[in-house]
């Protein structure tokens, strides 16, 4: 019964918070405000994901949980060769811009939040570099958090089912929705890139793509894209 309580406690929060996934493309409407504006303003929401994506949006429901090996591992560097990253003229803001895209989101460095901070408060003629790197902060911020629910997801599904699989049943609908509308915020939060975008989509499916892959290897029934 705790068990039961918990999950879908844990449902309740990926839907909730999920709400307030960023999208990065999101720009500041007013060019004329501080720039200390960036860290609270122009942040574009989802609301209502669930009942505007079919139910059966991209995810055949999920049948028999089952263990699979774990260690999928993701490189994280960040490609100076690249003639799609916005043009940035100030050093620093370029430094910090360049320090978040390196980064592992899972659990933003402090060191790396400071600098961000730093450059987008500070007084400079590059507004538009300002702005990409209050994009790249924002979707740094909406991932680590929505990273910190997938995770929380996986264990309860471990927990439910063993590690070694001692426990394999049927997933029940509190697991089936909550995987569900995990899948919806994140296909969702993809589609919201747009075309000059392309490198924080991709940072974005680096970064939470792994945990998705996890989540699949742990539950059968799960479509191909999950994998993706």
């Amino acid at each position: 019964m705790e068990k039961m309580v918990m999950m879908r406690s844990l449902y309740r929060s990926i839907s909730r918070r999920s709400l307030g996934f960023t999208a990065a493309g999101a720009a500041v409407k007013h060019q004329d405000h501080h720039p200390r504006q960036f860290l609270g303003g122009g942040i574009r929401y989802f609301h209502h994901l669930t009942r505007s994506l079919p139910t059966s949006a991209k995810l055949a429901p999920p049948g028999i949980c089952s263990p699979s090996a774990t260690g999928v591992k993701t490189a994280r560097s960040f490609s100076q060769d690249t003639s799609h990253l916005p043009a940035i003229k100030d050093a620093e803001i370029e430094y910090a811009f360049k320090d978040l895209m390196a980064a592992s989101w899972d659990e933003l460095p402090d060191a790396v939040i400071y600098d961000a901070k730093n450059a987008l408060s500070k007084n400079t003629d590059d507004k538009a570099g300002q702005e990409a790197l209050a994009n790249v902060f924002r979707a740094a911020e909406a991932v680590e958090e929505f990273s910190a629910m997938l995770v929380s997801l996986r264990m309860a599904i471990d927990d439910s089912v063993g590690m070694s699989g001692e426990n394999v049943k049927p997933l029940s609908d509190d697991f089936v929705n909550a995987l569900r509308t995990a899948y919806q915020r994140y296909t969702a939060y993809l589609d919201a890139f747009g075309p000059d975008e392309e490198y924080l989509k991709k940072k974005v499916e680096t970064e939470l793509g792994t945990k998705m892959i996890h989540l699949k290897m742990r539950c059968s029934g799960l479509g191909s894209e999950w994998g993706k």
